[in-house]
């Protein structure tokens, strides 16, 4: 008498009698001898495709069309912007001889759904889902998806999986040991962890510094840092942890919004910094077009598939390497801080055409790829806070310096010379002011120009740098007049220097000329509180001088 088997019985004889036929044509499995670090890729020749964007098939389903020869042995993992799902068929075969735990995880981070089955021992079939779309509680949710898999010794588990994405549409997996996956995600959390917090840090610095000194171009800085590492978090499905459960149905328009306003705020600060405005006002409009199109960027899911990938070609494309070749172009033309800029620019637009091949599927899922954007970000975070630090200490240093000769100016003078008074009254040193001017220096501008005056201006600072001490402090009151303050100098000595400086000087020739100077010589008095005391006797002598003919120096022992 013939035993009848039982439904379940039957399905589990059927797919074990359809695995073994399929093993002489279909896909290799992936043979495991899984310990603690062993870590296997799942290789082309491992699966079979069939696409397919209908997540709801029975089990039996599916196992009936890849029996009918619907699957396709697969040629590449990375099926590019595929805009459906596709279902894959992969074989674990458990070489060892007792049961075993692996992980099977998906590396790309930004997939909607992923749904796992196989086969339990009693014939059911066990399914899981994971994916960006999908809500868990609490920390529960791995960050790609990621599955733990139970495989009984000497066995061949058939795995199917449904992946489904509005981006790259990939199944570029690898199975790990438990102990390694976990290893593997701790690492990762760690890297990542201190690049984010590094990030907030900076943008907040920026940020409070931009409100001190008011600047905007930090403002646009410190909130395009912060974007750039929302971005990367959504990359790498770390948002996930800060995602509320009721915004998780629109990861994938926040994802594309995070990208957007990247693009947008990124393009912004990149105008601001090279002043193309002023520096190439032509490609100041062209690079303005392209800031204002990247917000389309947002809506890309929502647009046909040939506007999509138009956009996508020009924004995220040729936007990027026409930014990066202009901003080398400033950098040969030695425009101020084009190098720092671009050294922190071109990682950044590389990695967005690098990974736009890749969601394209011109290019495969590799790991630097998908690190490439955080690398991105660290340089961007490098060179460009550097880069607006140092236009900060430059505009500050603008503020004391005069930009015309680089001596110090009204206020550069009265915020050092504080400092040297401060030094006077506790150790008692000798401070000595001189006051000059230069004779009949508006005939020079009225005859010769304000370019040939500029020209005696400019010499003359050069000379009074180069003649007096590196401890005193020179500086352009305005005008044609300057001061130098002479640290731990008496009377004398301050007379000696100038008598010295007014020969140095006439022996300048400045686009065919000569000129003078008159010179006022001043000691600082215990009842001076600030230089300007001392100063407003200095500058008495230096109109004596003037009067006594030009062309000499007069100290303040010579009045009564």
């Amino acid at each position: 008498m013939t035993r009848k088997l039982s439904p379940l019985r039957w399905l589990l004889f059927w797919l074990t009698a359809v695995t073994a036929c399929h093993g002489a044509f279909g896909s290799q499995a992936v043979a495991l001898d899984i310990h603690a670090g062993t870590v296997i890729g799942v290789r082309p020749e491992n699966l079979e495709l069939l696409l397919d964007q209908s997540v709801n098939q029975t089990p039996e389903d599916v196992v009936a069309r890849w029996t009918a020869g619907e699957f396709s042995p697969a040629t590449d993992l990375n099926l590019g912007l595929q805009r459906q799902g596709a279902w894959a068929r992969l074989q674990l075969k458990n070489t060892m001889d007792q049961p075993t735990a692996v992980v099977l995880s998906h590396h790309y981070a930004p997939t909607d759904l992923v749904v796992i089955r196989n086969p339990r021992p009693d014939g059911s079939w066990h399914e899981r889902r994971s994916g960006d779309l999908q809500t868990t509680m609490g920390n529960e949710r791995p960050r790609t998806p990621s599955f733990l898999l139970q495989l009984p010794a000497q066995s061949t588990t058939p795995i199917f999986l449904f992946v489904e994405t509005q981006s790259n549409l990939n199944f570029e997996m690898s199975v790990y040991a438990p102990n390694s996956y976990n290893r593997a995600e701790q690492t990762l959390a760690l890297i990542y962890g201190a690049l984010f917090g590094a990030v907030l840090i900076s943008a907040f610095y920026l940020v409070l510094s931009a409100f001190m000194v008011r600047s905007r171009l930090a403002i646009i800085l410190g909130t395009y840092l912060a974007l750039y590492a929302t971005y990367v978090s959504f990359l790498m499905g770390y948002v996930q942890y800060a995602l509320p459960d009721a915004l998780t149905p629109y990861t994938n328009q926040l994802h594309m919004l995070s990208l957007a306003l990247l693009m947008h705020l990124g393009t912004r600060f990149y105008r601001s910094f090279l002043d193309l405005a002023h520096k190439a006002p032509t490609a100041d409009k062209l690079v303005a077009g392209l800031q204002w199109l990247s917000l389309g960027l947002a809506l890309l899911h929502d647009l046909p598939p040939l506007l999509a990938m138009l956009l996508s070609l020009v924004v995220i494309f040729i936007g990027p390497l026409l930014t990066t070749g202009l901003a080398l172009y400033l950098w040969r033309r030695k425009v101020k801080q084009a190098g720092v800029f671009t050294l922190g620019w071109v990682l950044a637009p590389t990695a967005a055409v690098l990974n736009t091949l890749r969601v394209n599927g011109l290019l495969p899922n590799a790991d630097w790829l998908l690190h490439l954007p955080a690398i991105g970000l660290l340089m961007t975070l490098g060179f460009f806070s550097y880069a607006v630090l140092r236009r900060f200490s430059q505009e500050r240093e603008l503020v004391f310096v005069d930009p015309l000769t680089g001596l110090l100016n009204r206020r550069g003078l009265d915020a050092r010379a504080a400092d040297e008074f401060e030094r006077r009254e506790r150790f008692s040193v000798p401070l000595t002011l001189l006051v000059l001017d230069i004779d009949h220096f508006k005939v020079v501008n009225d005859t010769h120009g304000h370019g040939v005056g500029d020209q005696m201006l400019k010499a003359l600072g050069d000379c009074l740098t180069r003649v007096s001490r590196e401890l005193d402090l020179v500086a352009r009151l305005g005008g044609e007049e300057f001061a130098i303050l002479c640290v731990q100098t008496d009377l004398r000595s301050a007379t000696v220097l100038a008598e010295r400086l007014r020969q140095a000087v006439g022996a300048l020739h400045v686009a065919g000329q000569r000129f003078t100077i008159s010179i006022g010589v001043a000691p600082v008095r215990d009842n001076d509180s600030s230089i300007w005391d001392t100063l407003v006797r200095a500058d008495s002598l230096m109109y004596q001088a003037k009067h006594e003919g030009r062309n000499r120096v007069v100290a303040a022992g010579h009045i009564a």
